[in-house]
């Protein structure tokens, strides 16, 4: 395999990833009007609703959200320059496991021989998927700690993460293991973590 080509591949696949996480996950705007119900789907309704609750997280209330809500607001409120990079980004919540998923450009991808054998067979555009946990930091943020990548369900090495994540501006601080990404909280949260499928976000 030639490494130099599928570290590329990895490369652009974690930029690509890590830039739904920091611009959708974490990208909170003020609150709209009064909903009620749980949301179920991934929706603009969805989206209100957990932007209420973001409006209680400033007002000193510990909140949960949802994979959906979570997702929507990935959806519904990150910035148009992401939502460019991701198509159909959504999470999901299992124990204290994160899991973001996004749709990227098969020819986006640069050229390696693993994938290579493959693309033909690739359609237009292909799953990404990283799976992680959150890990606690100071000064109002959290770090997702990276434990799996893979690209049309082709798993990238994690021998590639550290090295990317430092070409993306990961700096080393501590507490931050080499591959994982320190993330900004939303206003009004000093710490998260992922428990029994929600995030739960702590004044």
């Amino acid at each position: 395999m030639n490494d130099k080509g599928f570290a590329r591949a990895a490369g652009l696949v974690l930029v690509l990833v890590l830039v739904a996480a920091v611009a959708g996950l974490w990208w909170f705007r003020s609150s709209l009007g009064a909903r009620s119900a749980a949301p179920t789907e991934i929706s603009e309704e969805a989206a209100a609703v957990a932007e209420e609750k973001l409006a209680q997280l400033q007002a000193g209330e510990a909140i949960s959200l949802s994979a959906v809500e979570l997702s929507s607001l990935m959806r519904y409120r990150a910035p148009i320059w992401a939502i460019n990079l991701v198509d159909d980004p959504y999470i999901e919540l299992s124990g204290d496991t994160l899991q973001l998923v996004g749709v990227v450009a098969t020819d986006n991808v640069p050229s390696h021989p693993e994938l290579d054998r493959v693309r033909p067979l690739l359609p237009d555009s292909s799953e990404v998927s990283v799976s992680g946990r959150l890990q606690p930091l100071d000064d109002g943020r959290a770090a997702l700690e990276i434990h799996q990548v893979e690209f049309a369900r082709i798993p990238i090495p994690s021998r590639y993460y550290s090295t990317f994540l430092s070409r993306m501006g990961r700096r080393d601080e501590p507490g931050l293991s080499p591959t994982a990404v320190a993330l900004s909280l939303p206003a009004g949260a000093r710490s998260a973590r992922v428990e029994d499928g929600q995030l739960h976000l702590f004044p």
